[in-house]
């Protein structure tokens, strides 16, 4: 494997961007279930992050989708290039818009 690789083009992703990552397309993470596919409503993908990695990956941070993201990000991966520039071109099968605001009432979600 190739390190510190000069100019990856990693594409910025907005934050809300919800991704589905599959099993293949991540590989250390805080709050995803190793062996899984994970969501990740994203805050910040660190573009730069991909020179360190061969510019094959790239570090993501983010929320749980039904998490409420008034706080730090409390989930972060190590995600495939790939599946960023796919998700920033609209080609990406788990891209799904931002999720409706949801309050909690009682202990449950519900969506306004």
């Amino acid at each position: 494997m190739t390190y510190n690789v000069e100019n990856v083009e990693v594409p910025e992703l907005p934050p809300g961007t919800v991704l589905r990552f599959a099993v293949s397309e991540w590989r250390y993470g805080r709050g995803p279930v190793p062996g899984e596919p994970f969501d990740l409503l994203i805050t910040h993908v660190r573009t730069s992050s991909a020179r360190s990695y061969g510019g094959q990956w790239v570090w993501a941070d983010g929320h749980h989708v039904d998490c409420r993201p008034d706080h730090p990000p409390c989930q972060q991966a190590l995600v495939s290039v790939a599946a960023v520039r796919r998700a920033a071109v609209g080609g990406h099968a788990g891209v799904q818009p931002p999720p409706a605001e949801q309050v909690v009432v009682d202990g449950a979600a519900a969506r306004r």
